[in-house]
């Protein structure tokens, strides 16, 4: 990657976001709509096998008395429907990641002035990439937890475009990391407000059963997206 450094400016990033979304809404509103559907499901899967781990636990007793056995016998019983719920779990998690690229990927064809198919942005190349990287900045987050959660802020913040690299380029998940680090490595101030940024929209979103996601998931992909080219030094279409 290039060292030459792009000056970037997170106000030019929402302007062209807020107009890329409006001249787009009904494309963005409806990749969202899949988004947040998955997402329900995802808890919707998840309520049952906690409902089941917790009656499983309850049946071994509490304190001192706890019948290990009981446990297991209860487990045991309850293995089919939990491996039910455990596939329809995966399934929901892999459609995510399918309607989550997909919202990444009409961003990365915005900013190159390409019109957004529902469905070429579902079945567009590099989606294996893309879930790859993901899963592995998930994991080291979950890992940064354990050391304080600074450490599992800064790899977020270190890591936040290797999706992009991944989706619009195809790299390999540990070769998306790096260029991620390269670019954020330009301008910490700029990559710090976009995390910012994307972190509220999904707070947001979280907090309001889902719905802002119609709303902030494609403002949150375009702006990254627009940072992630002009740090590049790529051209952005100015009428997308």
């Amino acid at each position: 990657m290039s060292e030459e450094r792009y000056e970037v400016r997170i106000g030019s990033a929402l302007i062209w976001a807020r107009t890329a979304f409006a001249r787009n809404v009904f494309s963005f509103v409806a990749l969202s709509v899949v988004v947040m559907i998955l997402q329900f499901g995802q808890q919707y899967a998840a309520t049952p096998f906690a409902e089941t781990f917790n009656r499983c636990i309850d049946a071994g007793g509490s304190g001192e008395s706890i019948d290990s056995t009981a446990i297991a016998s209860c487990f045991e019983s309850e293995m089919g429907s939990l491996l039910l719920v455990i596939l329809m779990a995966i399934v929901f998690v892999v459609a995510s990641f399918l309607a989550t690229a997909g919202v990444v990927r009409g961003a990365l064809y915005v900013t190159l002035g390409r019109k957004i198919g529902f469905a070429d942005t579902f079945t567009g190349p590099h989606f294996a990439a893309f879930s790859l990287t993901v899963l592995l900045i998930i994991a080291i987050f979950i890992a940064g937890l354990f050391l304080f959660v600074i450490p599992a802020i800064f790899a977020v913040l270190l890591f936040q475009f290797a999706p992009f690299f991944a989706l619009d380029r195809g790299l390999a998940p540990l070769t998306a990391l790096k260029a991620s680090v390269g670019l954020v490595r330009q301008s910490w101030p700029l990559a710090i407000l976009v995390l910012l940024f994307s972190g509220a929209a999904y707070l947001i979103s979280v907090l309001f059963w889902g719905i802002p996601t119609l709303l902030f998931l494609p403002m949150a992909a375009l702006v990254t997206s627009y940072v992630f080219r002009s740090l590049q030094g790529e051209l952005v279409d100015p009428q997308a």
